[in-house]
């Protein structure tokens, strides 16, 4: 295979990215000639696998370690001012990683869709004001397909997800979703950090989902995040009641996610049935969240706007998310990897943007490794086996 050029400016800046030791780095087998790398003069000439090697050793992007430019971060406008409480709260490594690789996707992808002469994608901002919560359920019904009652009961939760996004992507959002950062196992996305997020692009839309999470609760994140593409504002989604000063508005956009699925009337109805028929408020939370794939927190916090929950209730089915979110972290760590790594792959890239990047190599506006790099293969074999799940050919 073909060596790659590096340049040493944005190698040094990989290695002071990612706060690693070079001197430790270059006893790995493959990398022994990094000190002389840093401190060349010229650029450098080094073969595909001991790149795809550093890119592993660093956390960083195997496309940002061979730019000529020293990629600069921004000051992300999802996180900068984030806080739990009071406290600010720095964003983890691999949350920022992956903001930037949902951004270079996104921003790649805008600049494609211009080219082609596309227009702006009319359904961002098409709501004025979260707080009109029967406009914004109207609007995510409209974009999501839903149908009432019959949309939700029966199936499961993971077939119900993978019909949203297919949707959600269809009506060109871009879905994307990962476990971890890139295909670096080792770097899992923390749930407890944040769920999803939404980056607003008039021609790009993007939401990304951490798969980490339970089917009911991607659902309930995908939609959110459309609520927000709606609106269009972005969001670094941390949980079902929201944080700071954006409480008022997250509370508002999941107020009209459940009206979105169950209306107001239907809902009550549905709540007093599951009380007269002996459940206790936690538990007819948890049932009509089984019956429609939402989170029990969600179906609860509807209720207490309604004054049919009180305080104590939500305080029991945050405690039981804590405990199912618990659960299923030591659940996955004693899980041994398996699978089709293909349908993998597939799953966590949105089949609009595949499309566009196997349009733009089959054409020759883009190099094969640049596509390999922006749908997260390393291969062409992979690469083709992406492309197969995705019916693309």
């Amino acid at each position: 295979m073909a060596n790659l050029t590096l340049y040493p400016a944005t190698l040094q800046w990989a290695v002071e990215e990612s706060d690693a030791d070079p001197a430790a780095l270059s006893q790995r087998r493959g990398l022994g000639q990094l000190p002389n790398w840093l401190e060349s003069k010229e650029p450098v000439s080094v073969s595909f696998n001991k790149v795809e090697q550093l890119s592993r050793a660093l956390h960083v992007p195997f496309g940002a370690l061979v730019r000529s430019v020293v990629p600069q971060r921004r000051l992300e406008p999802l996180v900068q001012y984030r806080t739990v409480g009071n406290t600010s709260v720095q964003p983890s490594k691999n949350l920022q990683d992956t903001i930037d690789q949902m951004r270079f996707r996104q921003e790649w992808a805008r600049d494609e869709l211009l080219e082609s002469g596309l227009d702006a994608n009319p359904l961002v901002g098409s709501v004025r004001d979260a707080e009109q919560d029967d406009s914004l359920a109207d609007a995510l019904r409209s974009t999501l397909g839903f149908d009432g009652r019959s949309a939700w009961e029966g199936g499961n939760s993971s077939d119900r997800f993978r019909q949203l996004k297919e949707r959600a992507s269809d009506a060109g959002i871009m879905i994307m979703l990962n476990s971890q950062v890139g295909s670096t196992r080792s770097r899992k996305l923390d749930l407890q950090e944040f769920r999803g997020f939404v980056l607003i692009d008039d021609m790009a839309p993007l939401v990304f989902i951490n798969r980490n999470d339970s089917f009911d609760g991607m659902i309930f994140t995908l939609i959110h995040e459309v609520g927000h593409v709606l609106l269009g504002t972005q969001e670094l989604f941390d949980g079902i009641g929201g944080q700071g000063d954006r409480k008022a508005t997250e509370r508002a956009i999941n107020r009209a996610v459940v009206k979105a699925v169950i209306g107001d009337e239907y809902f009550r109805r549905l709540w007093q049935e599951k009380l007269d028929a002996g459940k206790v408020p936690a538990d007819a939370a948890e049932s009509i969240a089984d019956d429609f794939h939402l989170s029990a927190l969600a179906m609860g916090i509807q209720a207490r706007q309604f004054g049919l929950a009180d305080e104590d209730t939500l305080k029991e089915l945050r405690a039981r998310m804590e405990r199912q979110l618990q659960n299923k972290t030591a659940h996955r760590q004693e899980q041994k990897t398996q699978g089709n790594g293909n349908r993998t792959n597939a799953s966590r890239v949105d089949t609009g943007f595949v499309r566009l990047v196997n349009a733009a190599m089959d054409g020759g506006r883009l190099a094969p490794t640049e596509g390999f790099d922006l749908v997260g293969v390393r291969s062409s074999q992979s690469y083709q086996g992406l492309i197969r799940e995705k019916k693309l050919i």
